[in-house]
């Protein structure tokens, strides 16, 4: 009886959804890459980690947009999504002195690790760093 009572609130709240304005309004996040200044080049990373599997990739790009350079691999180690994004950190450093670039700015979508440099004293996430 809970359960057939539950399931029908349930399609209740969909169908209220519908027919009126959400009561729980979807967040629409506009996600564009975003222009370095002038003569600065951006770096942007990522990381994905499935069971044993941890996949990255960067791109280098000029302040116009310009693709300068680019690397993505995989590597055979189980480890978290945090020191996943970590090492292609670490990566991008080592990519960018490779090539003897001087003014760079780095991007990431992982909020752990730039709420690790921007606020050395606080991490406003809920997993820590």
């Amino acid at each position: 009886m809970i359960w057939e009572r539950a399931a029908s609130l349930s399609h209740d709240f969909r169908i209220f959804n519908l027919l009126d304005k959400p009561m729980l309004p979807r967040l629409v996040m506009k996600k564009t890459w975003r222009k370095p200044r002038q003569r600065v080049i951006k770096v942007n990373f990522d990381a994905t980690v499935n069971g044993t599997k941890t996949c990255y990739d960067l791109v280098a790009r000029y302040h116009d947009g310009f693709v300068l350079g680019r690397r993505f691999d995989t590597m055979d180690k189980d480890i978290q999504i945090e020191w996943a994004e970590m090492l292609v950190l670490e990566e991008s450093i080592s990519f960018a002195r490779s090539k003897s670039w001087s003014k760079l700015e780095f991007e990431t979508d992982d909020v752990s690790l730039v709420n690790h440099f921007k606020n050395k004293k606080f991490d406003l996430t809920t997993i820590s760093h």
